[in-house]
C-alpha cells in the first residue's frame, strides 16, 4: 500500500501487503459544499443564545475582533468580510474596530502574516495589534478567579464596548477543544498566565481533556473570558481539506459548545488497537510551522498508543522545534516529575514545560521516531526522538524491530484528530 502526506517536502512511504493497515483521519466534506462565505452569513444573520451582532452596535460602539495567529489554520480571510458586513449593517464605524491578534506567547506575527490571515484589504483599511504579553503597559488586570488566580489580559478589551472572538474549533489537549473563551485566556493573557494555564492542563490525563469540551480547564477558560467581557464568538470547523463547513455564532459558551458537538462528529474517531503493541505512523497537519504547536499529534497518539508501541512522527517544521522557546530543545522532551523538578527549581518556565511534557509522555514509554526535514539530526536525538532522514527509513526500522506482519495505524491531520481507542 502508498501512503502520501499532506507535505511536499516528505515523499511517501509503501507498506508491504503482509502488514494490516487500518487508516484513519478528517473527512473532507463536498456534498452540497457551500462557498465558505454563505456559510458564515448565514451563521451571523442566525446567532446563538444572543442577538445579532448588527442589533448590538451602533456608529460609537468601539469594536475589538480577537483573531487566533498564524500558527491556527482558521482562514480568517473568510470570516471577517461578512463579520464586517453584519457590523456595518448596525451602523458600526470602520475608525472604531481594532483587530488584536491573539498570539498568547507566539512570536508577532509579520505585515504579510496578518495580510494573509484577514485579508490584504482589511489589514490595510484597519488597525492591527498583535498582543504584548511580555509588556507590562499593555495588560490589565481583570480581578480574581475564586481561586484567588489573578486575570491579567490584554487592556484592550477594557477599552471596547464590544468583543468578538475569531478562530475556529477542534480538539485541544489543553483546553479539550480550541475557539471560544480561549481566544481570551489564554490568547491574550500575561506569559505568567499562559504559563499557569498550560502547566495545569498537563496534570490531567490526556484523554481525560482532548475532545472533551466541559472539562476543568475550559472552565477557567470561559470565566476569563467572561470576566473580559466577551461579547460574541464567531468559531468555524474545518474538513480535512481545512476548508470550511459549519460556523457558529453567539454566545461564548453556548454557540462554542454546539461548535464542539459538530466538530466531535468530523475529528473524532474510533481506532481499534491491536492486541500487541503495533506500528503507528501520525503527521502534525495542519499544525505544521514548528514541533511546538506539531506536539499535538503526540497528545493525540499519547490516548491510544501501547508501551513499546513504535511511532513515527511526520512533519516539515520549517521553524524548527521552537524559536521563541529555545528551552524545549536545551532540555528535550520528559515527563511530568522530571520536568515538575525543573520548574519548582527554576530553571524552566510553565509554558515551555507543559510542552515538554506533552511530548515526553509519549516518548517516555514508546520507541519514537521523528522525520522531519526541518529539525537537524542531533537536535532529534536531543529531544528523545530517533531521527531518519525519510519516512520509508523509519518505517522500514520500525518493521524490523516489530517483526514482518505487525499491523500498522496511519492517522493523518494528526495535529487535530482525536482518537479513541477500543479493542
Amino acid at each position: 500500500m502508498r501512503y502520501a502526506f499532506p507535505y511536499d517536502s516528505i515523499a511517501p512511504i509503501e507498506i508491504p501487503s503482509s502488514h494490516p493497515v487500518d487508516v484513519y483521519t478528517v473527512p473532507s466534506i463536498d456534498a452540497g459544499r457551500q462557498e465558505a462565505e454563505e456559510i458564515v452569513a448565514a451563521s451571523l444573520e442566525n446567532p446563538i443564545g444572543m442577538p445579532r451582532l448588527s442589533q448590538l452596535v451602533n456608529s460609537g460602539s468601539r469594536i475589538l475582533i480577537l483573531v487566533d495567529d498564524s500558527s491556527r489554520p482558521t482562514p480568517a480571510h473568510e470570516i471577517v468580510p461578512a463579520l464586517l458586513g453584519e457590523l456595518g449593517r448596525g451602523g458600526a464605524s470602520e475608525r472604531n474596530i481594532l483587530f488584536l491578534i491573539a498570539l498568547g506567547t507566539h512570536r508577532a506575527m509579520t505585515a504579510q502574516e496578518v495580510a494573509a490571515k484577514i485579508g490584504a484589504q482589511q489589514a490595510t483599511r484597519f488597525r492591527v495589534l498583535n498582543h504584548r504579553w511580555h509588556d507590562p503597559a499593555a495588560l490589565h488586570s481583570y480581578g480574581r478567579l475564586d481561586d484567588g488566580t489573578e486575570v491579567l489580559l490584554n487592556r484592550a478589551m477594557q477599552e471596547a464596548d464590544v468583543i468578538i472572538g475569531v478562530g475556529s474549533i477542534a480538539p485541544h489537549p489543553a483546553a479539550g477543544f480550541s475557539g471560544g473563551g480561549k481566544i481570551i485566556a489564554p490568547g491574550v493573557a500575561s506569559d505568567e498566565a499562559v504559563g499557569e494555564f498550560h502547566w495545569r492542563s498537563v496534570h490531567y490525563p490526556q484523554k481525560e481533556v482532548l475532545g472533551v469540551r466541559d472539562n476543568p480547564m475550559r472552565q477557567r477558560i470561559d470565566a476569563m473570558a467572561a470576566m473580559a467581557g466577551l461579547t460574541a464568538i464567531v468559531n468555524v470547523v474545518l474538513d480535512g481539506e481545512n476548508k470550511i463547513v459549519r460556523c457558529f455564532t453567539g454566545h461564548p459558551v453556548e454557540a462554542h459548545r454546539e461548535g464542539c458537538r459538530f466538530s466531535q462528529t468530523l475529528y473524532r474517531v474510533k481506532v481499534h488497537r491491536p492486541a500487541d503493541a503495533g506500528i503507528f505512523i501520525i503527521d502534525t497537519h495542519p499544525l505544521d510551522q514548528d514541533l511546538w504547536q506539531g506536539v499535538k499529534a503526540l497528545c493525540a497518539l499519547e490516548c491510544i498508543v501501547p508501551d513499546d508501541a513504535v511511532v513515527i512522527i511526520v512533519t516539515p517544521c520549517p521553524e524548527g522545534v521552537s524559536r521563541q522557546h529555545p528551552d524545549v530543545l536545551a532540555v528535550g522532551y520528559r515527563g511530568l516529575a522530571a520536568t515538575t523538578e525543573l520548574v519548582n527549581a527554576g530553571r524552566l518556565d510553565k509554558v515551555t514545560a507543559h510542552n515538554i511534557v506533552q511530548g515526553g509522555r509519549l516518548i517516555e514509554r514508546t520507541q519514537a521516531f521523528l522525520v522531519s526535514p526541518g529539525i537537524d539530526a542531533e537536535d532529534i536525538r536531543r529531544l528523545g526522538f530517533t531521527p531518519f532522514a525519510c519516512a520509508q527509513e523509519a518505517l522500514n526500522e520500525a518493521i524490523r524491530r516489530k517483526g514482518s506482519r505487525e499491523r500498522v495505524i496511519l492517522l493523518g491531520m494528526g495535529g487535530e484528530i482525536c482518537p479513541i481507542a477500543v479493542q
